[in-house]
């Protein structure tokens, strides 16, 4: 059975690089798949929603075109039973449930991505454990191990609750929703800043998770944030998006086209030049 190889690095300490996709586009994936750049890859469900077939074509397309090298992922809109199943049945192997506030909810979310006796996720899907190269009665019984499961911390009372969080078995990853945690402290909206208050959020989990030895991640927009947030401590960061990418370099070209000098936020969010 292949390893879910993201899960064991981060296991050993080790960063985990990858990248969001939002374009809901299969060809577009399998390019930035073939690549190999990044360690695993995650269809971000809860921002741009996917039918089940393209799902299930895009998290194919990603464990086929590396071999198993790069991990499919899935953002879940809603930690119910019905979107994490649905996910790893299509697919994914592995899971990141964003929006939690208590740790029932994180207890929820480990219990509907793992099959009894540990969990609650029923066995079906028809053909998830080709993504790890193995008949389906071996994928039964060894997947609970191989199978990520990530809690993404990004409300106010997800910090405020966050040690009977933190103390939830079953987690492998803690990911701090840069910009949905800076609203949720009354903030602006940034990928990371200064602000003493989310400061404060985020060296909470920081340490709560070292404490534990369990992975923290977040997003990032560029390469030299990754490498400030490693400098952090965090091992599981995600360097932009498919759609990032294509609309960055667009807009470096038409900068260079027509003499403007490249801005201080990325091109994709830029309203006006």
């Amino acid at each position: 059975m292949r390893k879910n190889l993201t899960l064991s690095k981060l296991k050993q300490g080790k960063a985990s690089i990858g990248a969001w996709l939002q374009m809901n586009s299969i060809h577009a994936t399998r390019l930035l798949a073939a690549q190999g750049l990044f360690d695993w890859l995650l269809l971000d469900l809860e921002h741009t929603p996917y039918d089940y077939p393209t799902t299930a074509a895009i998290m194919s397309t990603i464990s086929d075109i590396s071999a198993g090298r790069i991990t499919p992922l899935a953002r879940v809109p809603v930690g119910s039973i019905e979107h994490i199943k649905s996910a790893l049945d299509c697919g994914a192997q592995g899971v990141i449930v964003p929006m939690v506030k208590t740790a029932d909810e994180v207890k929820r979310a480990v219990a509907y991505a793992r099959f009894p006796p540990d969990g609650e996720r029923g066995g079906g899907g028809l053909a998830p454990h080709l993504g790890f190269g193995v008949n389906r009665p071996l994928y039964l019984s060894g997947v609970n191990k191989e199978i990520l499961v990530g809690i993404q911390i990004e409300t106010k009372e997800s910090i405020d609750n966050l040690e009977e969080i933190l103390g939830v078995p079953g987690v492998d990853l803690f990911f701090i929703g840069p910009n949905d945690l800076h609203m949720a402290l009354g903030l602006p909206a940034r990928f990371w800043s200064n602000e003493p208050a989310f400061v404060s959020a985020t060296q909470k989990v920081i340490k709560g998770c070292k404490k534990r030895n369990i992975p923290v991640g977040t997003l990032c927009s560029q390469a030299v944030q990754v490498k400030e947030r490693m400098q952090d401590g965090l091992t599981f960061l995600g360097m932009g998006s498919d759609a990032h990418f294509m609309l960055t370099f667009a807009g470096q070209q038409y900068g260079q086209l027509n003499n403007l000098e490249e801005p201080p936020e990325t091109w994709c969010n830029i309203v006006s030049l």
